[in-house]
């Protein structure tokens, strides 16, 4: 591909507009010298003459003619091109960490709300299990997780935002199967330390039947009777049941939702799906007020 040099075009529109080799080298800083070897590797690159010279100054060959109101036209598009690109602003993002069992029930009107006010944001959103996002929030892959922990954890750095009841949920009798079936999401799931730790206080004889990362799987599980699980009280499925005491399970306690700002100054958008985090859950901000009326503008 043979691409002209613009620099050469911007020299030979000058020629032609002055008419002179000096006066165009006069506007565009260079010497006549480095005009006319500009105008000479033109005329060398379309194999033609596009100026003639002579005592009265420079003027156009007939192919010079014709040139002259392309090359405007292409400086002219290079020129809006720049313009169009260099005023580009890329939009705004935010990276929140969801865990699985709030991304389809807390989270959807968080992020309707959000996406209705600041539509010029884009959210990224990492689904995963709580301590790995945490993990990953420490890396510097987001700028605000949710997540959950034991309500006994005093020295969470996050800012509890409600605490909810663990409970066994099961289907049928198999809650009455030893050793007891367990099908959790994900084998880093925060709910499985306390909950095997209470099977073992009350010696209750317990194994793992899958650990799959999928809320569907888990709850398919739980539906056809091969397994009981663990979840917060507010996130049930629809057809899963409630285990009370008369179970025979033991109580599993609260924990806490809470959410974490990345290290440093969160950024504007960040702030401001933390606040409407926080409404959602009716909860005062625990951070210093900062302006966020920037975002999405």
């Amino acid at each position: 591909m043979r691409n002209v040099d613009l620099d050469l075009l911007e020299t030979f529109i000058a020629v032609a507009q002055l008419g002179s080799l000096s006066a165009a080298a006069a506007r565009l800083h260079v010497t006549q010298g480095g005009v006319s070897q500009r105008i000479k590797r033109l005329e060398s690159f379309f194999g033609c003459h596009l100026i003639e010279r002579d005592a009265k100054g420079s003027t156009l060959t007939v192919q010079g003619q014709t040139l002259l109101p392309e090359a405007r036209r292409l400086i002219s598009a290079n020129e809006r091109l720049f313009e169009m690109m260099s005023a580009y602003v890329a939009p705004e993002r935010v990276r929140i960490g969801v865990p699985f069992d709030l991304v389809g029930t807390h989270f959807p009107p968080i992020l309707r709300a959000f996406v209705k006010r600041y539509p010029a944001v884009d959210v990224a959103m990492i689904s995963g299990a709580s301590l790995v996002l945490m993990e990953g929030l420490a890396r510097g892959e987001m700028d605000l997780v949710l997540c959950q922990a034991p309500v006994t954890e005093a020295d969470s750095a996050g800012e509890r935002l409600s605490v909810e009841r663990l409970v066994w949920l099961s289907v049928g009798q198999a809650h009455e199967i030893r050793p007891l079936p367990v099908c959790m999401v994900t084998e880093r799931c925060i709910f499985r330390e306390m909950l095997f730790e209470r099977l073992d206080r009350d010696a209750i004889p317990w194994r793992i039947v899958f650990d799959n990362a999928s809320i569907e799987a888990t709850t398919a599980m739980v539906r056809t009777e091969m397994a009981v699980t663990a979840w917060l009280s507010s996130t049930i499925p629809e057809g899963l049941n409630i285990l009370g005491p008369e179970s025979g399970l033991p109580d599993l306690g609260d924990f806490a939702i809470e959410l974490h700002f990345a290290k440093g100054e969160p950024s504007a958008a960040a702030l401001a799906l933390g606040g409407l985090i926080r409404d959602y859950y009716g909860v005062e901000p625990q951070l210093e007020n900062r302006a966020i009326q920037r975002v999405g503008t």
